[in-house]
């Protein structure tokens, strides 16, 4: 089975740099497409058989759309920081606003907003975010803006599956994670203690022992 690993919104490989994954895997440097289904083909492009699809916040919109598109291929699920749910209104206008101040050329205070809100990570993801780039960036923003609902997805997803949470996430709490948990009984759900939403970077160990170790079928 191939491991995929699929970075978040501003994310590049640098944010599975401390987690040990299975030999084999595959990391798509950057989600981008411009469509969910364009960045699901890109993200599965060349892996052959059975796939261990590990998305991380937006990494996971796109691993909801690999399932939806192939779901035959995919052997295990890990979703880490993810929501199954559609946009909010408020959702909508953050990134409107965002979209607005990168187009205007003002995409490193953008950055750096972002990048304030990650704590003790931020040197670490203000350096991804400038190496993705505003054009990727736009991208991702428009990926976001149209992301279905997820739940009737997860909820028929009958394969090994894995949810990861930090204790202290603010952007997609662990009262979130319980809520896909209900949708698929069968899940194994991890909520670590001290992390918040960049769970990578906050707790590697975590991720890695949950890359490498069963998941519940």
């Amino acid at each position: 089975m191939t491991t995929v690993l699929l970075p978040g919104t501003l994310c590049d490989a640098t944010l599975w740099r401390g987690v040990a994954a299975p030999r084999g895997v595959r990391t798509a440097p950057v989600v981008r497409g411009s469509t969910l289904t364009d960045a699901a083909a890109r993200a599965v492009a060349g892996a052959a058989g059975s796939l261990h699809v590990v998305g991380f916040s937006l990494g996971a919109l796109v691993a909801f759309e690999v399932l939806r598109r192939w779901p035959g291929r995919v052997g295990r699920l890990t979703l880490i920081s993810a929501s199954p749910l559609p946009p909010t209104p408020a959702q909508l206008d953050t990134w409107a606003a965002q979209r607005r101040a990168t187009e205007a050329g003002d995409f490193g205070e953008v950055v750096a907003r972002i990048s304030a809100a990650s704590g003790a990570h931020a040197g670490t993801v203000a350096a991804m975010a400038h190496r993705v780039g505003a054009a990727a960036f736009l991208e991702q923003l428009a990926l976001l803006r149209s992301r279905p609902d997820s739940r009737a997805d997860l909820g028929a997803y009958g394969g090994p599956l894995t949810l990861l949470v930090g204790a202290h996430d603010t952007v997609t709490p662990p009262a979130l994670t319980h809520a896909m948990a209900a949708l698929a009984p069968h899940a194994d759900v991890r909520v670590v203690p001290g992390a918040g939403h960049y769970l990578p970077l906050d707790a590697p160990t975590a991720v890695s022992d949950a890359l490498g170790g069963p998941a519940h079928a």
